[in-house]
């Protein structure tokens, strides 16, 4: 093993039980995407955690969430762009609140989604920071406190942070078998309303213009959108509509959902829908739309071929095995690759079952990952001087 991966690995075994410390008082705080109070107190916790040597700055936004953002010097080069969140999607009134260790996996709300990531990273910095590298690494570091809701008040960050970046790091969970992530579908989210016409449903003989039924035919038409082979989901997930049964229904709504892989299949589905909603089967109803949320896809871009391969040489010179998949979820991931920056994701500890009772992460990956994410910013900020790094991809986006 290189001497820098000794270097780390040894750094990382002597905090073994402060890391696991430090994961379990995340975990046990609630902070729910509209729990604004115990996403701040997550996010003071981090704060703490992390080295003091990086510049720190606070945005609170309009709900009184706060947003961290933390830099390193830049002198040496573009930064590298670590991000990664304190919301998770568990209610305070969740069964689901505790951390609890059981053999070789960790339990609780956040640990895959996503507070073993934000474990991760600040580790990493701290690993660096002890060895005396984080100092010339240039790094800018967001840790939002919204991205379970699509991000709306942190966007603007991202694109701050992410400005002339290098590279980004996101530390959303890793795959079971310890892939990283290199693609994520785009979103768009919708809620479609419908407009009839109301009268008594058993006075009048004859057609209706029932906005419930108008909004069925419409449903059925978007969920024949769906294309398995091209990578095209729609999903309504919810409707509602009209007043009693007595009363043919003058409205109704339905929100759903609609995820793609590249902007081409984007805009050829959303044609579809446009053309499905402005041709209602009865024309005495109307029906409008009304996109509330969206991510772009998260498509590989010139240089993530080359992160991935120094990411997988770090993980091969620290002994572990690493791949690299495609994710249908989406993450602020797909931000930074829209901007055209390289960038990998899923750097979490291994974990599964997320935005469930029964989520878990690998606790020998939380180790492992914050030993790989160190090394990895150690190289890209040019600080390997191990001899295995020459082998390493120097191409035109090296720092």
């Amino acid at each position: 093993m290189p001497e820098l991966a000794e270097r780390i690995r040894e750094s990382v075994r002597h905090q073994h039980f402060e890391i696991i410390a430090s994961l379990k008082q995340l975990v046990e705080v609630n902070s729910h995407s509209r729990n604004y109070d115990g996403i701040n107190r997550v996010g003071d916790m981090v704060a703490r955690f992390m080295p003091g040597i990086l510049h720190r700055r606070i945005i609170t936004d309009r709900n009184s969430v706060k947003h961290l953002i933390f830099a390193g010097s830049e002198l040496n080069g573009k930064p590298v762009v670590l991000i990664g969140h304190t919301d998770t999607v568990f209610p305070p009134d969740s069964k689901f609140q505790n951390f609890m260790e059981v053999g070789d996996r960790i339990h609780g709300p956040g640990t895959s989604d996503m507070k073993g990531g934000i474990v991760v990273m600040v580790f990493a910095l701290r690993v660096l920071d002890e060895l005396g590298l984080l100092g010339t690494i240039p790094i800018r570091c967001l840790v939002n406190g919204d991205e379970e809701i699509g991000s709306p008040h942190s966007l603007p960050m991202i694109k701050e942070v992410a400005r002339d970046a290098s590279f980004g790091l996101v530390f959303e969970c890793g795959g079971l078998e310890g892939e990283v992530v290199y693609a994520r579908r785009g979103i768009r989210r919708f809620k479609l309303t419908v407009t009839g016409k109301a009268r008594h449903a058993g006075v009048k003989e004859g057609p209706k213009d029932s906005a419930i039924v108008e909004l069925s035919r419409m449903i059925l038409a978007l969920e024949d959108l769906n294309d398995p082979e091209k990578g095209v989901s729609i999903n309504v997930g919810k409707i509602s509509g009209g007043t009693d049964t007595n009363v043919v229904p003058d409205n109704a709504t339905a929100l759903f959902e609609f995820r793609f892989w590249d902007g081409e299949t984007e805009r050829a589905v959303l044609d579809r829908i446009g053309k499905i909603v402005n041709n209602p089967d009865n024309p005495q109803c109307t029906a409008k739309y009304k996109c509330d949320h969206q991510r772009p896809a998260g498509c590989p871009v010139d240089g993530t071929d080359e992160l991935f391969s120094l990411v997988k040489n770090a993980a091969k010179d620290l002994q572990q095995t690493l791949g690299k998949e495609r994710r249908g979820g989406t993450s602020d991931a797909n931000f930074l690759t829209n901007m055209g920056i390289p960038t990998l994701d899923g750097l979490g500890p291994v974990g599964d079952l997320d935005h469930s009772p029964e989520e878990y992460i690998l606790k020998q990956s939380l180790f492992e990952r914050i030993e790989l994410t160190a090394l990895v910013l150690a190289r890209l900020g040019g600080q390997a001087n191990d001899r295995s790094s020459a082998t390493e991809p120097r191409g035109k986006r090296r720092l």
